[in-house]
């Protein structure tokens, strides 16, 4: 049975049309899925036009949403082009939780187009979540050589400390707990957690986070899950000494603690995965590209690893969903 997975447009003014006409005129790929992509069409008939694609857009498999109104403009950040990406995330969701479909790609979106829309949300993960009403949700970043997880996604880094607690962590590094086990079928994950201070906080001399709030969600987590969990690390010397290489993933305080070096390991080729959700989220690991976007430079990699990662999550939640019915 071949997953069923909704490629949603992202903002037609970057690249995430191209990227997915591309994988669309690979027959031998997309021959492996069952792909429907959520676009208005006249945004795929003009970037297939740009490029000569010998693609028949009317063929694709497609779910229409509002929007062949609007100008596609390459590298424009628009009012407009934020509706329609919202649009897609909308109804891609909505289908989802109606189980009309297994999994959802997610091509990319601009911030600021989607807030000018009326979207106020500072992202893919926070809007899923919102729209999926569930309470919480984990941005994890995939990839074969180093998985990331974070404690907080896109908030001023000014704001971070003020948002880390230990009932947050708690949550979180439980979500990633599980989601190591049903949606990667390892079964007994090992898990780093990084320190937020230099230095892991110097005994509390620059920082007590660590002391008061790090440590004492770690212990609480290692007596009620059994968890392996280790830390915490200070981020510079975990990285610098590839300890990440132990454990099947290591859990961030910030954004930029864990993406710089997962960007760095991984190149074009890392996943974002949202765990906790009941369908199954991937998208690839870059942005619009507005600087590239309409110059046929866009290359589809990462949207080629985030449809084998939701193929790979949905079945391994199936096969787990499985084997615990007959226990």
């Amino acid at each position: 049975m071949k997953t069923r997975i909704l490629l949603t447009i992202g903002d037609i003014n970057g690249i995430g049309p191209e990227i997915i006409l591309k994988i669309l005129n690979n027959s031998n790929f997309i021959s492996q899925y069952d792909l429907t992509v959520v676009a208005p069409i006249h945004a795929l008939e003009y970037y297939s036009g740009l490029y000569n694609l010998k693609i028949n857009v009317s063929n694709i498999k497609r779910i229409e949403i509002e929007g062949n109104h609007v100008k596609v403009q390459p590298g424009k950040i628009s009012k407009m082009s934020g509706l329609i990406a919202g649009f897609a995330i909308q109804t891609a969701v909505e289908l989802c939780l109606k189980r009309k479909y297994d999994a959802i790609v997610t091509a990319p979106i601009s911030k600021k187009a989607l807030n000018l829309a009326g979207f106020n949300y500072n992202g893919h993960t926070e809007m899923l979540a919102v729209l999926s009403k569930v309470k919480q949700v984990v941005m994890i970043m995939v990839h074969n050589k180093i998985s990331i997880g974070f404690a907080s996604t896109h908030p001023p880094l000014k704001n971070v400390t003020g948002i880390l607690g230990k009932n947050l962590l708690v949550d979180k590094i439980s979500i990633c707990y599980d989601s190591i086990i049903n949606d990667f079928g390892i079964n007994k994950p090992r898990i780093a957690v990084l320190s937020l201070n230099p230095h892991s906080g110097e005994g509390g001399q620059i920082g007590d986070e660590e002391i008061k709030i790090i440590k004492p969600a770690m212990n609480f987590l290692k007596k009620k899950l059994k968890a392996l969990l280790d830390g915490p690390f200070p981020s510079d010397s975990y990285f610098a000494n590839k300890t990440y290489n132990k454990y099947h993933l290591t859990f961030a305080m910030y954004h930029d603690q864990g993406m710089i070096p997962f960007k760095m390991v991984a190149g074009a080729f890392g996943v974002n995965y949202t765990a906790g959700l009941s369908f199954v989220r991937t998208s690839p690991d870059h942005g619009t590209a507005f600087d590239i976007a309409g110059k046929n430079l866009a290359s589809e990699v990462s949207l080629i690893a985030a449809i084998k990662a939701a193929d790979r999550i949905f079945k391994n939640r199936l096969k787990k969903k499985t084997k615990n019915k007959y226990i």
